[in-house]
């Protein structure tokens, strides 16, 4: 008995702690949608309490005078061209490493990993250097291309952990039915890694969504710019329009809550096989 109580309360705490880590993540984005429905007089004299009226007028503002749906476009090119790249690619080198028995597999191995320690600010110079001499700078590219280089050593470091655990039989087997290479790799390996393919895919798909560096390093006409840094663009030398840009930022982190809901069981699956095989 006395252990059963013992039990109960350590899981109500448990319950009791999870609930309070919960409110304290979520709490700033009911503030921030709260928020985005008020005037700016609201939320200087009343910044905790309810709207007085929810008026889609920020939004409107927003996605109007803000451009915000020009810069949508334009993240969601560069995320999903990125995405695209480096989970196909990825996915090749990775099952390279993994599934072939060739003798320099660890060694590339180690240097894709070496890719890790390397801060984003180290490479921006170089970047920057050698984008100007191709004619790259203030293009698409000069964002997509750093992007896949920087997603590779975790797509490889997770993709290569799931796929060393797939038993040899598979392809064994599909060699004996007269499958090739491609074959093998596009229709058994790629459908079986689902879970980790879709773990990578998210979290490259999040951090290109959310980078700010790059896009206003490489990026120069407005056009062109994404979403983070056109945010940017509602802060004026003397004045901000803070509850315009508070819309602006809702319509931001919409796509990654979606895709991180919609997508978070197979992210969790992704995760603990890479961290378990790898």
């Amino acid at each position: 008995m006395r252990s059963t109580a013992k039990d109960k309360v350590i899981l109500t705490l448990k319950y009791v702690v999870l609930i309070a880590f919960s409110v304290l993540c979520l709490y700033p984005l009911v503030w921030l949608f709260l928020s985005s429905f008020k005037t700016n007089s609201e939320l200087y004299s009343n910044p905790w309490g309810l709207p007085e009226s929810f008026s889609l007028a920020n939004y409107i503002q927003a996605i109007t005078e803000g451009h915000i749906l020009q810069y949508f476009m334009n993240s969601v090119i560069i995320a999903v061209s990125a995405v695209a790249v480096s989970v196909l690619l990825g996915c090749m080198v990775s099952y390279a490493i993994s599934r072939m028995d060739w003798k320099l597999s660890k060694i590339t191995m180690s240097i894709f990993m070496l890719g890790m320690m390397i801060p984003v600010y180290a490479m921006v110079v170089p970047l920057f250097s050698m984008f100007n001499r191709m004619g790259l700078l203030n293009t698409h590219l000069a964002v997509i291309i750093p992007h896949i280089a920087i997603s590779f050593p975790m797509t490889i470091f997770i993709l290569t952990g799931f796929l060393a655990s797939i038993p040899n039989e598979l392809e064994e087997a599909a060699v004996m039915d007269g499958c090739t290479i491609y074959q093998i790799f596009f229709k058994i390996i790629l459908p079986i890694s689902k879970s980790s393919i879709v773990t990578v895919a998210v979290v490259t798909f999040i951090n290109v969504w959310n980078d700010l560096l790059l896009p206003q390093i490489f990026l120069t006409d407005s056009s062109k710019m994404t979403l983070p840094v056109g945010l940017t663009e509602f802060q004026g030398q003397y004045t901000t329009n803070y509850v315009v840009e508070i819309a602006a930022v809702i319509l931001t982190i919409i796509p990654s809550i979606l895709v991180y809901i919609g997508l978070h069981k197979n992210i969790m699956e992704g995760m603990v096989s890479g961290a378990v095989k790898g």
